[in-house]
């Protein structure tokens, strides 16, 4: 009797298991494309940018980054002038074109990012390589690159 009463919890235990999404700051399962077309019209709206991050969950200088955007002195500037897209790269096989499109920026690491302007122009991005080792950067230094990026946009529509 005892286990049959342990065979039948432990069978609707399992039943009733529904894995949650994947830890980490990237969703295997979004749609990376028609999460830019909108961010970019929504950009176009509030003349805010779009910062595309390129990474990965198991890519721990991307978990850092993740973490380093959370901080209570970049959070509130990134969202006054950001609209972020978080997109994932998988084990180097997903969103492969959008690295492409965007002029390759994860050919030297992750994680990469790509700032665009509401209508699609790119302005900046780390395809040096610049943040792949993010688990040595500071908030203070992520702030500054946001806040760099945020300068080029009155450059660039100054054009």
């Amino acid at each position: 009797m005892k286990t049959l009463v342990l065979t039948t919890v432990l069978t609707l235990a399992i039943a009733g298991y529904t894995p949650g999404r994947a830890q980490g700051p990237y969703d295997e399962h979004a749609n990376a494309h028609k999460d830019i077309d909108t961010a970019l019209l929504a950009a176009r709206a509030d003349d805010k940018l779009v910062l595309l991050d390129f990474g990965a969950n198991w890519c721990l200088d991307c978990i850092i980054l993740s973490h380093l955007f959370e901080d209570k002195t970049v959070r509130p500037f990134l969202d006054d002038n950001f609209h972020v897209v978080p997109i994932d790269v998988g084990n180097w096989n997903r969103n492969l074109d959008l690295s492409r499109q965007y002029g390759r920026p994860i050919d030297n690491g992750i994680p990469a990012l790509v700032i665009l302007t509401g209508s699609g122009d790119v302005i900046a991005s780390t395809k040096n390589g610049a943040l792949a080792d993010a688990r040595t950067a500071t908030a203070r230094q992520v702030l500054g690159y946001l806040q760099g990026w945020v300068a080029r946009k009155t450059t660039h529509a100054a054009r």
